[in-house]
């Protein structure tokens, strides 16, 4: 079949889909311009004197009988007299005249007082069904026990399933009708997309609010969910009469060698796969316990780690790392420690800020602006996955201010963040800015909350249909997107254990050598010019030969315990005073950590004096002088260890 005749078979079944629901509305109309239609047939084909006679006899005979029912006061008799006179003398002027402006005027006539007795009927038959149905609905009683007798022609769909919910809604809005635009049948059940009547009462807010009640009016076996379409009257209304989503779908394995392209995390009910763009696009992802966070995060890994123009990093604060730790291997850097999680941060935005520069000189090399960072071009793209982004900001608060930060700047640079927590609210973010704003991909999964939806979605979400609290399985999920903004639910692939084995198996990296390299070349702007000289490249935090970051030391105590994250710098500076030591005014003139007042300086220092950490040196300046305590080496150790070593992936 042709487009063409594609789309004409599509608005034939549109037209007749119409003319059927409105059946009742047109047929005054319809039966007035099928009598013109004849009439001025008949005219074509000749009309004798004999057959004008008759046309005015008919004419006259009708007229008689409206004036009896007036003279006597019989109102229906009046009624079908005049009525007769009227579509008499327009099949007659039809006939008389054939296609002409006063046929056309005696049609119009005809029409409109047709239109005028017939109006007011429909309306009060409406009315007397929609009360019928309101009370059949409070009494608990089916709509089909009220029997074919009570049958309205408002009522009545193109299709069994169109009827029922067209009653469904006129019974529990109170209102004369509603208007099924469309109606799809699906492989688990049908679709219909529903205007409803403008205002506040008749909202798609307000049956999403009572789905209970509207699923037990519609009486149809299987599972109702219902949403807001694109406009603010249109109610999506989905019947699963089979769940395909039921059992749980393998992960296949990587769909593409490039970040370019995107991951593909699942499939959805109408059997489509669930694209998600993650290049560009920060992601977020919410929702209970149990409800597939960690699944969902192992197939993006999976996607990432098998693209040749991507690297990823993890922030896994779990202990021992268990969701995010198989991926060891396969990862830039993996931070399983509030002090590797904070290094791992600041190495990141350093990254963002090699990777501008470097932006900046090629476009001044090239001579125009360069303002994204293309994966495979200026060099791979990072994804940094977080695990319960909730539990990183409460261990390491000073973490939600370089999150947020990079949230707003990172992308331009091919740098995405790909963050799983149960409470994504502001608080999340350090409670002074709503962070949810920078996620242009948002996922959520099962819950047990409707709230849980307006934390992911934004306010009002739950409203209007993205109800996390009717999936009823782990991995099943609604995602939004710019091109997605409707709730269609869709179940995430399940990478089992043994294939994550697989994976790290496969695309390891075995050594700081095999990081993905920035480019050393650039190229030609015009294939005609002389390419000009690139800048050099940002060389990736790492050791010798430019290879995979080495995370820099964790600051540790003479003991070997790590330093708090809010009080490394004031011991940095203990320490670097050496054996001449330091006072509390010099280091209140330094301020570290941002402290500004004597006591958030002597406070930490009575403590690491009591706990051995710091001795006093004697006196300066009547003040006293404090150096740091000798390391404590332990047994085959090298002496000039003095730190716990935060290299990761490797």
């Amino acid at each position: 079949m042709t487009p063409s005749l594609g789309r004409a078979r599509k608005t034939g079944v549109a037209v007749a889909r119409y003319t059927f629901r409105r059946r009742f509305e047109l047929a005054p109309a319809a039966a007035d311009l099928g009598l013109t239609a004849m009439s001025w047939w008949h005219h074509v084909t000749g009309v004798t004197w004999q057959e004008h006679a008759a046309y005015g006899l008919a004419t006259l005979g009708a007229a008689a009988l409206g004036w009896k029912g007036l003279a006597t006061k019989h109102k229906n008799i009046a009624s079908f007299g005049a009525g007769g006179t009227v579509v008499m003398a327009n099949t007659w002027i039809g006939a008389a005249m054939g296609p002409s402006v006063p046929s056309l005027i005696a049609a119009t006539v005809t029409g409109s007082a047709a239109y005028a007795a017939y109006g007011p009927w429909l309306t009060k038959q409406r009315h007397e069904r929609m009360g019928l149905e309101v009370k059949a609905a409070k009494a608990g009683v089916t709509v089909g026990a009220l029997g074919t007798n009570s049958e309205s022609p408002s009522l009545i769909g193109a299709s069994r399933e169109e009827t029922k919910l067209v009653k469904a809604l006129v019974a529990m809005l109170s209102v004369p009708q509603v208007d099924v635009t469309s109606l799809d049948y699906t492989p688990f059940g049908w679709r219909a997309t529903v205007e409803l009547p403008a205002g506040r009462n008749t909202a798609p807010q307000k049956v999403i609010a009572a789905r209970e009640q509207f699923a037990n009016n519609l009486g149809l076996p299987g599972r109702v969910r219902l949403s807001r379409g694109e406009h603010d009257n249109e109610l999506i209304v989905t019947l699963y009469e089979t769940d395909p989503l039921a059992e749980p779908i393998l992960w296949p394995g990587p769909s593409t060698p490039t970040c370019l392209e995107p991951a593909v995390l699942g499939v959805d009910a109408y059997g489509d796969l669930v694209h998600i763009p993650m290049l560009y696009n920060h992601v977020l992802i919410g929702g209970a316990t149990d409800n597939g966070k960690s699944g969902l995060l192992n197939v993006l890994i999976g996607h990432a780690v098998a693209c040749r123009d991507a690297e990823v990093l993890l922030i896994d604060l779990k202990p021992g790392a268990v969701e995010l730790g198989p991926w060891r291997s396969c990862a830039l850097g993996l931070a399983d420690s509030p002090s590797r999680a904070m290094q791992l941060l600041k190495m990141i935005w350093a990254e963002v800020e090699r990777r501008g520069q470097y932006l900046r000189d090629l476009g001044e090399e090239l001579g125009k602006p360069v303002k994204k960072w293309v994966p495979g071009e200026h060099g791979p793209a990072w994804f940094v996955f977080i695990d319960e982004l909730a539990e990183l900001v409460r261990k390491v608060p000073a973490a939600a201010k370089l999150v947020e930060s990079l949230l707003q700047v990172a992308r331009f640079v091919g740098i995405t963040l790909v963050c799983a927590t149960q409470s994504p609210s502001n608080k999340v973010f350090g409670g002074s800015t709503d962070g949810r704003q920078q996620y242009q991909v948002r996922i959520g999964l099962g819950a047990k909350e409707s709230t849980t939806a307006n934390l992911i979605f934004g306010p009002g979400a739950h409203g209007d249909g993205w109800t996390l609290d009717e999936l009823d399985a782990p991995g099943k999920f609604l995602r939004w997107d710019r091109e997605h903004q409707e709730p269609v639910e869709a179940r995430a692939y399940l990478m089992t254990a043994d294939y994550i084995g697989v994976m790290v198996h496969q695309y390891a990296l075995a050594d700081s050598s095999e990081a993905r390299p920035h480019p050393t070349e650039t190229n030609e702007p015009d294939d005609d010019a002389t390419p000009p000289t690139p800048p050099t490249p940002p060389t990736p935090p790492s050791g010798p030969g430019g290879g995979r970051p080495v995370l820099r030391a964790v600051p540790t105590f003479p003991d070997g315990s790590e330093v708090p994250d809010n009080r490394q710098e004031l011991w940095q500076a203990v320490e670097k005073a050496g054996s001449r030591g330091v006072t509390i005014s010099e280091l209140l003139a330094l301020q570290p950590d941002g402290v500004a007042s004597r006591g958030g300086i002597s406070d930490p220092l009575q403590v690491w004096a009591s706990q051995g950490h710091i001795v006093q040196a004697g006196s300066r300046h009547r003040s006293k002088v404090w150096v740091a305590a000798p390391r404590r080496v332990a047994k085959g150790a090298p002496a000039d260890d003095q730190s716990e070593s935060a290299t990761v992936g490797g």
